[in-house]
């Protein structure tokens, strides 16, 4: 529940998946490392999503490249996921 600007008490709605439910949580306070944080989560969940999603082409040959594309691209989601995780870390060390 948040009070509105007339004092009314409403419930926010969630965004699921776009939060970070972690123990280090960012405070509501701090906008650049909530930012971080959903970031991080999101970044890590598009990796993880788009290794699901891996449509069957026919072609092996082109299934090949397909795969492989799709798995560096994942590979590179969750790099910028551990970049961020870092940035998130260094963050708090400063607070």
């Amino acid at each position: 529940m948040v009070e509105n600007q007339r004092g009314d008490c409403v419930n926010l709605p969630t965004v699921v998946g776009m939060t970070d439910r972690t123990s280090d949580a960012p405070r509501a306070a701090d906008p650049p490392r909530a930012a971080l944080a959903r970031a991080r989560s999101a970044t890590r969940e598009v990796a993880d999503d788009l290794l699901t999603h891996l449509p069957d082409v026919g072609d092996p040959a082109t299934q090949r490249l397909l795969d492989a594309w799709v798995e560096q691209a994942a590979d590179t989601l969750r790099a910028v996921s551990e970049a961020l995780e870092e940035r998130l870390l260094g963050a708090g060390r400063s607070t």
